[in-house]
């Protein structure tokens, strides 16, 4: 009974503070389509419910190769840093309430950070005026690299490209992280569709102002690694009786 005890309280502690620092988390959405063009006109209609989920990571440490931790200023792709995160418990997904179908993601879910960054009216949607923000996009992506060759960037093809962009003040990144850990006090979010031709062309859009969001630490790898903790646990246990 006294080793039951023992194990039950070394579980409690580890479960504790496995949680406490636990660094994926998923963020969930509610949106509201508010425009469609190209590919998408007929099937997703203005007034749809869409939902995602995001499951990505606040700890860059976890991130993939794929990951650039520097600016980059090339145009229409700026950013403070790239992250990528791979495998599980990594992913992304779509639905459409009212078509009962959606999308997941093929490619590994990232993080864009941009900090201190300038933004157009027109990159919003007209939500927010011309302006420099804090603001992190988060991306899924089924699309597969068209390279054209003769020295031309490859582009995205074939497929989809749904992002969760929230964006705040430029006073959200204050405490020193590479990725924010949780959601500012105010800010402006929106997901943004895009489908792609096989030879990288844009050909389909859906726009949707973000009607509720919520963030929170995703348990799976805490289970896991407290099951592992645990086993250590109750063999030192058993030695010492």
């Amino acid at each position: 009974m006294k080793k039951l005890s023992q194990l039950t309280f070394v579980l409690g502690c580890l479960l504790a503070a496995n949680l406490s620092f636990a660094a994926p988390v998923e963020y969930s959405v509610s949106t509201t389509v508010a425009a469609v063009e190209g590919s998408y006109v007929g099937d997703v209609l203005i007034g749809h419910t869409i939902t995602g989920s995001f499951i990505v990571d606040n700890d860059t440490a976890n991130a993939g190769p794929g990951s650039d931790p520097n600016p980059s200023n090339n145009p229409g792709h700026e950013y403070s840093s790239f992250w990528d995160f791979p495998g599980a418990p990594y992913e992304a997904s779509i639905f459409n309430t009212n078509l009962g179908a959606g999308f997941s993601n093929t490619a590994p879910p990232a993080v864009v950070v941009n900090d201190n960054l300038f933004l157009t009216s027109d990159e919003t949607a007209g939500l927010l005026p011309d302006g420099t923000y804090d603001w992190i996009e988060i991306l899924s992506s089924s699309t597969s690299d068209y390279c054209p060759g003769g020295g031309a960037p490859c582009t995205p093809a074939d497929g989809e490209e749904w992002t969760l962009a929230i964006i705040a003040d430029a006073s959200w990144f204050t405490d020193g992280a590479a990725i924010p850990a949780g959601l500012p006090a105010s800010y402006t979010a929106f997901l943004i569709g895009f489908e792609f031709d096989a030879v990288g062309n844009e050909v389909g859009l859906v726009f949707a102002p973000v009607d509720t969001l919520s963030v929170s630490v995703v348990p799976v790898p805490a289970a896991a690694w407290l099951f592992v903790s645990a086993l250590g646990g109750l063999s030192l246990l058993r030695r010492r009786g």
